[in-house]
């Protein structure tokens, strides 16, 4: 299978030797995988899926993800109440939990974590998954400006330190999925010395050493894994944790994370026995294992549905797209079908609504009377008409938007960086487009950090997106484009669709909660058509045989201190 392999990636020999160096080295850790160089290990600040991954080595919540039900389970917390109204919980932590230098996790670690998230000066990207908490969001934007004299007091954010064991925590509202949220990295605590010597000092950011905060040399976590060693642009080396409280599930020693960007010299690093965990792989070669795996050739590929979604945004204030009847009929032309089978080839599901069907299981929600409510996205735009049908409805939306393809003079144009994948996606949506409805369509190549700063400036037509749920549930996806979200940049306002999802957030009845939801999804991707879905993901990776405990994950974040070597 190597050499066919090597067929497939057309490695350079150059890369390959300098892998197989590698391979020489006399020491190996339990498990192996490689990653990009990582941008922080600093959980309030992490954002980057490949970064997320090895943090959760480090550092871990008052709860966790079970890793075969993906439903939240006690980790530092032992566990906790909730009162009546569902609004106020409190958490009891384990006295065995400790941090990697012995000390015990407190209350007051969360605490701490928590507020600096919540200090926009951090710069932590997930700030906003905090905004469940009472006073949360009002405290975060007091401090937007330079001016401490408005600022929100500590005290006003629904935390509170009970004892060293205890913590209450307030909620702005019911939140059905919180208990997930306390499992994200996010809400991961912080050791306060340490912090305190590094990073947040008295409300203040130290940004001149922050970077050392979560260095082998000062770093103290409180999960599985201890970081010794981090060789820039090479290595990252975890040690197992002897203070982690339950050290004795985990089965791995050492863990060892190979840093490149070289995603073919990381294959051949998995095929020569260097690797042990390759995610992802680029598609087409992940195209030809998915062959290979369907003929009975090999076990160790993994394919699976995430809980993600392709789509293309759409300047929503930019003639001609301001009409949602030329949106409409932009959507319906697109043939999802099609581009799944033959450009995406990986068994990705067509999309015409943003949240994906395929986690219907995964959101699913306990009712008043003791059942179980799932949520249902709705149809979306034409997925119940046959594609002849789907045209021809496209073609009479384009009547009815007044668009002029004789007169009308530019051509709409899809943005895009330059990344294969988003050139094979544009290529088939622009042949769409013009033999469907027959309008001039131009693609446009734009560096990455350009491209989102035009996306940001509303200073294009249509552009690529692409969303991973933070948490299983449909808020995660349909808060983006309430209309002063951060990730909206469409233009797109609607009072009604702000309306529906704040009444959902605020609704302690999940199966009315889910209507909510659902017309707001109808709103979004039936009738105003700000976005256009268009696949949802699948994430794939190949993992040794020997190793076990690692179960394909919709969020595509494998626990991979769970590890076991099975063999």
């Amino acid at each position: 299978m190597l050499r066919t392999l090597l067929i497939i990636v057309l490695v350079p020999m150059a890369a390959l030797v300098a892998w197989l160096a590698l391979g020489g080295r006399s020491l190996r850790a339990d498990f192996v995988l490689t990653t990009l160089e990582p941008r922080t290990l600093d959980p309030q600040r992490v954002s980057w899926l490949p970064d997320i991954q090895l943090t959760m080595t480090l550092f871990e919540g008052l709860t966790r993800l079970n890793e075969r039900t993906f439903q939240p389970e006690p980790a530092v917390a032992t566990h906790w109440d909730v009162d009546a109204t569902q609004t106020q919980y409190t958490f009891y932590l384990r006295p065995e939990a400790r941090w990697s230098n012995g000390e015990p996790v407190v209350a007051e670690d969360f605490r701490f974590a928590w507020l600096r998230t919540l200090d926009p000066r951090c710069e932590a990207p997930y700030a906003n998954l905090l905004f469940v908490l009472a006073g949360a969001e009002a405290f975060y934007r007091s401090r937007l400006n330079d001016d401490a004299a408005d600022d929100a007091p500590a005290e006003t954010v629904g935390v509170e330190v009970v004892n060293e064991r205890a913590l209450r925590v307030r909620l702005a509202h019911p939140c059905s999925y919180f208990l997930e949220l306390t499992s994200f990295v996010t809400y991961a605590p912080a050791h306060r010395p340490t912090a305190e010597r590094w990073a947040y000092r008295d409300g203040k950011v130290l940004r001149s050493t922050q970077h050392l905060y979560t260095r082998p040399e000062y770093i103290v976590c409180n999960g599985a894994f201890v970081l010794t060693r981090w060789d820039f642009k090479q290595r990252l080396w975890f040690e197992r944790n002897p203070h982690y409280w339950d050290a004795a599930n985990i089965h791995l020693r050492t863990i060892e994370a190979i840093i490149t960007s070289d995603p073919n010299g990381a294959l051949i690093a998995y095929e020569t026995g260097r690797v042990d965990l390759v995610s992802p792989i680029e598609r087409s070669v992940a195209a030809a294992l998915r062959a290979a795996q369907a003929a009975g050739q090999r076990q160790d590929f993994h394919s699976n549905d995430l809980f993600a979604t392709y789509f293309y945004r759409v300047n929503t204030r930019r003639p001609p797209l301001d009409n949602p009847d030329l949106r409409k009929a932009l959507s319906l032309a697109i043939d999802r079908r099609a581009l799944c089978d033959h450009v995406m080839r990986l068994g990705e599901t067509p999309a015409f609504t943003l949240v994906p069907r395929t986690a219907r299981e995964l959101m699913a929600r306990p009712t008043g009377d003791g059942g179980t409510v799932y949520y249902e996205p709705p149809a979306g735009l034409g997925a119940t008409l046959s594609a002849e049908a789907r045209v021809a409805l496209a073609r009479e939306y384009l009547r009815k938007s007044g668009y002029d393809r004789m007169t009308q003079q530019r051509p709409i144009e899809i943005a895009f960086p330059p990344e294969p994948e988003q050139r094979l996606i544009a290529e088939a949506i622009q042949s769409m487009w013009e033999r469907v409805l027959g309008i001039r369509v131009e693609l446009r190549v734009v560096e990455s950090m350009v491209l989102s700063s035009r996306v940001r400036d509303l200073d294009y037509d249509v552009a690529r997106g692409n969303w991973f749920g933070d948490y299983m549930d449909p808020s995660t996806f349909l808060g983006l484009f309430v209309t002063d979200d951060g990730h909206n940049l469409t233009g797109w306002s609607n009072a009604e669709y702000d309306r529906l999802v704040a009444a959902a957030a605020r609704e302690v009845d999940n199966a009315r909660r889910y209507a909510l939801l659902q017309a707001a999804e109808r709103l979004l991707c039936e009738e105003e058509l700000p976005i256009l879905p268009i696949f949802h993901r699948r994430g794939n990776h190949v993992l040794k045989t020997r190793f076990g405990n690692l179960y394909d994950n919709p969020r595509d974040l494998l626990p991979i201190h769970r590890a076991q070597i099975v063999e």
